[in-house]
């Protein structure tokens, strides 16, 4: 039974020769770089890089070949004037490239010629190299005519490598060589090579050489070193943070072997990481053999219900297209393997149907067929349907005969034997029991003797890995101390050397320490007092604003006594602006810090004024909830007027005919942006028949206010009136404060 998840997944795939080389980062450099380019071989560098990039992008669209042919025409016109041969075969080379991912095969393979021949006339060895694995490619390996040449090819090419130096792609073409082979010994020691020629330059990115050694191992049936090199091949591909499909099919093979050697919970995990990868890729084919291999691993841990979820999610999501009849009949078997262990029959009959009429419309491979077969048998048994079992048994002994498979053999005659006792004919049931008892016996001394073998095997390995890293590391011992005992006396004579020297340079720093140590004790006394100096004439400067600007209050009070109405108002509007400032210069100096103001306090202190000033509008309140935000002079002065005016608008209009009411000011900080909102609960502004209309000097200073500290204000008129005011804080630094990136003094503004 296990055969059936081996023979649909792909157990390893031919590597690509160049494979997406350029990331989308890289490829805008290119660009930017192509428009500053000259009509020379750089340019066309740059231009065929651009056309790589549009040919090797996954999946084959039109619109990304042809970008590539613009790039690759543009290129031959650079070189029609410069006329350089290397270039023409670079060209070349990528015309190839191309053409064979158009399908055009003879052209493609005709460029090829053309590069390998025009670089064989000169002494660059990698990019001949590069010109026969490109030719290479365009030889197909699936086909036993052209798969001999392709093999010739890829040697060569790695023989030029070889002969330039060029270890690492030499290293890549014994890895794709390992891969082309159809023997299994060959394919190790194609392998071996390549990993030894990427340990020699301590390359790390080793997830494919292994990936091949788990593979091949696999084929051998030798599961536990299958897994041992998979799993390396898994760490390689995450320690260089590998995140392409390889890293699928790493995951994938994993999820295989531990499926063989029954530790299912294992295989889920693994399968799973896969089918991740599968899916951001949106790989379909792949997609749904990991569903699959998923869901039939589910049913042999006893998990129907997690089966059938998983097999429902992935038809939901990706739909088996109408000639995958492969995918079609797994999808089947597993559905009616699930229902049969739910003995839920009734669901599991249409999938029964649809297996039949398969297999009597469709041309199946024996193999195929016998485990499409095994799982009707166990329908027909667990429904009783005796006779239909029976026609099927037939079949399938034949067929397991055919193919020799004694695991088939035992399984049949294991369901005859169930037939038989179903039925109440003992002696037949008696007969095939021992036959399925015969052959299981069989297995089990074959499986000993092989996993022994694997074991030994594995042993083997290591110990001999063991002893190579231990003569390594005798090796680089004896080098190390020979190289020591080098060092050693070399640091003995430049030592004694250098301690003669730095003696004499302590002993001069020493002497110019003591010296600039007395004119900085002196310099740091000078600048404490000068700060000192300054904070003292700041706080007075200050002080002298408040007591003017107290000045002008107390003459405007005068001059407000023989004034009324709109001329009165108009004075007491002044006073509280006047005092808003006032207040400011007042909390400075008396403020340890003179460059900021702690504006939940001075608006609490400002608050309490307004209110005092408006007689007869008690039963207006305040409610503040202010976070203690420290402001510089520049934006305290314009919010203290902006609340100013917010406030005494709502005094004077919100609340007509004396009514109740509250006024709400809220002042938060998210980030470095700062929130300020004032409401009230009354009229609101659309709704006041004597509020200040559009175009009025408070709503005109309010807006003005707010431009001036690079803030946004909003009006809103909703149950009352609420303005909002956002702004970004300051940056404080030593003197001067920031604002948008531009930098302000404080007496400058």
């Amino acid at each position: 039974m296990y055969r059936l998840i081996t023979t649909i997944v792909l157990l390893f795939s031919i590597i690509p020769a160049f494979g997406q080389k350029y990331s989308r980062s890289e490829v805008d450099s290119l660009l930017r770089s192509l428009s500053r380019s000259r009509q020379d071989t750089s340019g066309i560098k740059l231009l065929l890089a651009l056309a790589e990039f549009q040919i090797s992008k996954p999946g084959e669209f039109k619109t990304d070949l042809d970008s590539a042919a613009v790039y690759l025409d543009q290129a031959r016109h650079i070189n029609e004037k410069i006329n350089s041969p290397e270039a023409e075969a670079h060209i070349a080379l990528t015309g190839s490239s191309l053409a064979r991912e158009r399908g055009q095969k003879e052209l493609s393979r005709s460029f090829a010629e053309k590069a390998v021949q025009i670089l064989s006339k000169g002494t660059d060895k990698y990019e001949l190299g590069q010109a026969y694995f490109g030719l290479s490619e365009c030889y197909n390996y699936k086909d036993e005519a052209e798969l001999p040449a392709k093999i010739q090819l890829v040697k060569k090419a790695a023989d030029i490598f070889k002969q330039g130096g060029y270890i690492e792609r030499e290293a890549y073409c014994y890895t794709a060589l390992s891969q082309l082979d159809k023997d299994a010994d060959t394919t190790l020691e194609h392998a071996k090579i390549a990993l030894s020629l990427y340990r020699s330059i301590h390359y790390t990115k080793l997830q494919s050489v292994y990936d091949i050694f788990g593979n091949t191992y696999y084929r051998q049936s030798n599961f536990i070193l299958s897994l041992d090199y998979e799993l390396k091949a898994l760490k390689a591909a995450e320690d260089s943070h590998d995140t392409t499909m390889q890293l699928c099919e790493i995951n994938d093979h994993i999820g295989i072997t531990y499926f063989q050697l029954l530790e299912y919970e294992n295989a889920v995990t693994y399968f799973k990481a896969a089918l991740i990868t599968a899916q951001s890729f949106k790989d379909v084919s792949l997609t749904h053999t990991l569903t699959l291999n998923i869901g039939d691993t589910y049913i042999r841990l006893k998990k129907p219900r997690e089966a059938l979820e998983i097999l429902q999610t992935g038809l939901k999501n990706f739909p088996v297209p109408a000639n995958d009849f492969g995918t079609d009949c797994r999808y089947a078997t597993n559905f009616l393997r699930a229902y049969i262990n739910l003995n839920q029959f009734d669901l599991a009959k249409p999938y029964c149907d649809h297996l039949l009429n398969i297999i009597s419309r469709d041309h199946l491979d024996k193999d195929q067929l016998l485990n499409i077969q095994v799982w009707l048998v166990n329908y027909f048994f667990v429904t009783k349907q005796y006779s239909n079992m029976h026609t099927f048994l037939v079949k399938n002994d034949t067929i397991s005969r055919q193919l020799g498979f004694p695991a088939y053999i035992s399984a049949n005659n294991n369901w005859w034997f169930r037939l038989d006792t179903a039925q109440h004919n003992y002696k037949g049931a008696v007969q095939h029991l021992l036959v399925s008892k015969r052959i299981i016996d069989s297995l089990y001394t074959q499986n000993k003797s092989k996993q022994f073998q694997q074991l030994q095997v594995q042993f083997d390995t290591r110990e001999k890995e063991n002893q190579i890293a231990l003569l390594n590391q005798k090796a680089a011992l004896s080098q190390s101390n020979l190289q020591r005992a080098d060092l050693l006396k070399n640091v003995t004579i430049g030592g004694i050397v250098l301690v003669l020297i730095i003696a004499g340079l302590l002993y001069r720093q020493n002497r110019l320490k003591q010296k600039n140590n007395k004119i900085i004790t002196e310099k740091n006394e000078l600048l404490q007092n000068l700060v000192r100096e300054k904070e003292w004439l700041l706080k007075e400067v200050h002080h002298r604003v408040k007591n003017n600007l107290h000045t002008v209050l107390c003459l405007l009070e005068s001059q407000a006594s023989h004034l009324k109405n709109e001329g009165l108002a108009a004075v007491e509007v002044s006073q509280h602006r006047i005092y808003a400032m006032s207040l400011i210069h007042k909390k400075l100096y008396q403020s340890e810090d003179i460059r900021t103001v702690l504006i939940d306090k001075y608006i609490a202190e400002f608050v309490d004024y307004l209110g005092d000033s408006f007689e007869g509008r008690s039963e207006v309140h305040f409610i503040l909830d202010i976070e203690p935000i420290r402001l510089a002079l520049s934006q305290a002065i314009p919010l203290a007027l902006i609340i100013n005016e917010a406030v005494t608008n709502s005094m004077k209009y919100a609340f007509p005919d004396n009514r109740p009411g509250i006024i709400t000011i809220s002042m938060h900080k998210s980030g470095e942006q700062i929130t300020l909102v004032l409401g009230d609960n009354g009229v609101g502004i659309g709704d006041r028949s004597e509020s200040p209309k559009a175009g009025s000097l408070g709503l005109e200073l309010m807006t003005g206010l707010s431009k001036e500290i690079h803030g946004r204000i909003a009006f809103a008129s909703d149950s009352g009136t609420k303005i909002t005011i956002t702004f970004e804080q300051d940056t404080i630094v030593e003197g001067h404060y920031t604002s948008n990136g531009t930098d302000k003094s404080y007496f400058g503004h």
